[in-house]
């Protein structure tokens, strides 16, 4: 109750300082501003329109309520946010560097073959007419396209734009694609205008999962032949009036980088949403915008100005829902957030630098030596499930694919060898759900005892808190101890902690900010070294870091090889460099030829999960990675203007508003009147 209050109290600060500074834009009233109007979020100058004879506030329909700062119906926008502004605004080609997809690009304008069931953990066709039929050594498949689909200029989207757009990133050096469809394509070409025939050069049994969404997105995006033909170079195309085959068209867009306006389609039935669903998206607009701090987000949602946000800290929440009884979350009470975004998030190592990171008794060491109970906490105040398993995220659907298994494997038979003449230590821990349950309950948190639940929210267990065998894991890896620290081949040794240091993913920040003051406590000579996000991308690619806190993590459906694939030690590439590989370069023969097996595998083959299993059992014993929580993701919407977002209640999807799957929400979201 304390903790409420308090939140109501800064609430009404916020409010009151707004009001005094007049920051903000005014969403009640009645009379539109122009285009790139004084609000925070679009101090914009001019915006851009797709269709300079028909700005914005003409194609409106007229209304006696409240107006958006871009001139259109409040009761039509529903406003998104985005996590950060454009530096290419009016850019809309995702062939082209510096795209932001996220600004709504791929989440309302772009489509792939196949997209994904969030909740089910199974792909559906989208543009694609089925799945790929192929041959019985998976290396000739066939892609039928739905008929019906139209571009937003009235032609038929055929199976020419999508051999076109494939060949394009197989032949195209300036697309980042080129060099893997090159290595994985013989020949994509339109036996007529539905039917696409794909010639693989080796066996390929995933092409659905690997060229359509699983996740985030793909970079698939099937363009309009007919319009990206007649470009001298496609890569260097920005695209700034883009063709559509989906129910959204570009209505303008700022010059700043700060919002995007989204109009729906008339013919949105000639869509691909139109096609799978048959249902319209509700709302006419979707103003994809950037909203300024910590605090002119959270003004904007009290004051009914945002709809969807992408992710806050649980404080920046309970400041919202106390002020403002339309903010939810994707759950009604606590935990409010969703644990279930497939990019869990912990530490990794950059084992191309050699040891001591290099070998798995410094990472075991590094994991028994942390605290998680205290992590946990420090992170989202116990709110997050725990994820062990070191590249296989613990959401909800991975724990009857996996998850079950491994823990009972990891407590029974997980062994290690500590180098003191113990080779039988078992480092699970179990317990953890138990004792956290039992913490938040000694904070006024009504924790049910139904294992069931527990599981649900904290997970099957942890690693054990044991400075003893960390210890021990530490000086068989050529670790000493002394009074003033820890050396290493008779030197002090020290390692930098970095992370993303942005604002935009608080769940990592926090975790590497928890890891860094306890390996500090545990005797280590630590610096904590914030990235922006550019360099930060680029260092873990190129392995220019020592422990960072990543999410090499991610996959939703049962076959996971996908999200894993990149660990095969055939794709390494020398320290400073990108390569298609994971930038940790663990170089493990046993791993890699798991791998090579598992990619000739059929998904369907039972043999599939078998090796599957075996493989993640081995990069656990390797603790490759110390994954903390899987992807806890606390997502507000408003439901003033708009409601039926997807809840835990009504999960028809996941609250992952900057994936491509959201253009496939918005026929469910409707007007709150």
């Amino acid at each position: 109750m304390k903790k409420r209050t308090v939140a109501v109290l800064l609430a009404l600060a916020m409010i009151l300082t707004c009001m005094l500074s007049a920051c903000g834009g005014d969403s009640n009233s009645s009379t539109p501003t122009q285009q790139g109007g004084n609000s925070t979020a679009s101090t914009a100058g001019e915006s851009k329109p797709a269709d300079e004879s028909k700005p914005a506030e003409e194609n409106n329909t007229p209304s006696d309520g409240p107006m958006t700062d871009v001139g259109t119906p409040r009761n039509e926008t529903l406003i998104v946010e985005c996590q950060s502004s454009t530096d290419a605004p009016g850019q809309f080609n995702t062939f082209m560097q510096g795209t932001t997809t996220g600004f709504g690009v791929h989440q309302l304008i772009k489509a792939s073959l196949w997209e994904m069931d969030t909740t089910k953990g199974e792909q559906f066709p989208d543009i694609a007419d089925g799945f790929p039929e192929s041959n019985a050594d998976f290396t000739e498949h066939t892609v039928k396209i739905k008929q019906g689909i139209k571009w937003s200029d009235g032609e038929p989207l055929t199976a020419h734009d999508v051999a076109y757009t494939m060949n394009e990133m197989k032949d195209n050096p300036g697309i980042s694609t080129s060099g893997f469809y090159q290595q994985t394509f013989k020949s994509i070409e339109a036996v007529d205008d539905y039917t696409v025939k794909i010639v693989t050069n080796n066996p390929f049994p995933r092409l659905a999962l690997r060229f359509g969404v699983t996740i985030y997105g793909n970079d698939l995006r099937i363009v309009p032949k007919h319009i990206y033909e007649q470009q001298e170079d496609v890569s260097t195309f920005k695209d700034s009036e883009p063709v559509t085959c989906t129910p959204y068209v570009v209505n303008s867009y700022d010059e700043l980088g700060n919002w995007v306006l989204y109009e729906r389609r008339e013919d949105w039935e000639d869509t691909d949403v139109g096609q799978v669903l048959g249902e319209m998206p509700q709302a006419k607009y979707v103003l994809f915008r950037y909203l300024g701090d910590a605090n002119t987000k959270q003004m904007m949602m009290i004051n009914n100005e945002v709809d969807i946000m992408c992710e806050v800290t649980p404080e920046m929440f309970d400041t919202m829902h106390s002020a403002n009884d339309k903010v939810a979350a994707w759950y009604s009470e606590w935990p409010y957030a969703t644990s279930d975004d497939p990019c869990s998030k912990g530490i990794g190592f950059s084992m191309g630098k050699g040891a001591p990171y290099d070998n798995k008794d410094f990472r075991w060491g590094i994991a028994l030596a942390l605290d998680f109970d205290q992590i946990s906490l420090n992170i989202f105040d116990g709110v997050g499930r725990a994820s062990p398993f070191t590249i296989l995220t613990g959401t909800s659907a991975m724990h009857p694919f996996y998850y079950d298994e491994l823990a009972e494997w990891a407590t029974n038979e997980l062994k290690l060898d500590l180098g003191d003449g113990t080779t039988d230590y078992c480092p699970f821990d179990p317990g953890y759900a138990e004792r956290m349950a039992e913490t938040m309950r000694q904070r006024g948190i009504d924790i049910p005892d139904d294992p069931a639940y527990l599981k649900d929210v904290f997970g099957v267990g942890w690693w054990k808190h044991d400075p003893e065998a960390a210890t021990k894991l530490f000086q068989k890896a050529g670790l000493e101890k002394k009074d003033d620290g820890w050396y290493f081949n008779g030197q002090p040794f020290t390692m930098d902690i970095s992370y993303l240091g942005d604002g935009s993913e608080a769940q990592q920040a926090r975790g590497a900010e928890a890891a860094y003051n306890q390996l500090m406590q545990f005797g280590f000579n630590c610096t904590l070294t914030s990235k922006a996000s550019s360099t930060w991308s680029t260092d873990n690619e190129t392995g220019n870091y020592e422990i960072a806190s990543i999410w090499p993590t991610g996959g939703i459906t049962e076959d996971i090889f996908s999200q894993f694939s990149g660990w095969d030690n055939r794709l390494l590439v020398p320290m400073g460099e990108r390569g298609s590989g994971q930038g940790t370069r663990w170089d493990n023969d046993e791993a890699s030829k798991l791998l090579q097996e598992i990619e000739q595998l059929s998904p369907d083959d039972p043999e599939c999960k078998k090796k599957n299993m075996e493989f993640i059992k081995l990069a656990t014993e390797e603790m490759i990675f110390i994954s903390f929580h899987s992807g806890v993701k606390l997502c507000p919407t408003n439901n003033t203007y708009w409601t039926n977002y997807p809840t835990a209640d009504n999960a028809y999807n996941g609250p992952w508003w900057w994936w491509s799957c959201f253009k496939y929400m918005t026929p469910y979201i409707t007007p709150a009147a």
